[in-house]
């Protein structure tokens, strides 16, 4: 899938994920779409509700051998 960036999260937990990815969305223009690459489980969760707070659209995501993949759009 087109992006426009790439975010490499591996390794990274607690709030910091969250936090690199609304530092990096705040770079990107309307429309931009942010890949989003990470090792740890709980951000199927965390980056749907992200989406939902803050109005960007989860494009897709998917998962293989334990490495996520989410496609975000800054909307």
């Amino acid at each position: 899938m087109n992006h426009d960036q790439t975010l490499d999260l591996n390794g990274l937990c607690c709030a910091e994920p969250i936090i690199r990815i609304t530092r990096q969305m705040k770079a990107l223009e309307r429309g931009d779409v942010l890949l989003v690459l990470s090792d740890k489980s709980s951000m199927n969760k965390d980056i749907p509700a992200y989406c939902r707070q803050t109005g960007n659209t989860l494009v897709s995501s998917e998962e293989t051998h334990g490495q996520m993949k989410f496609w975000i759009r800054k909307d």
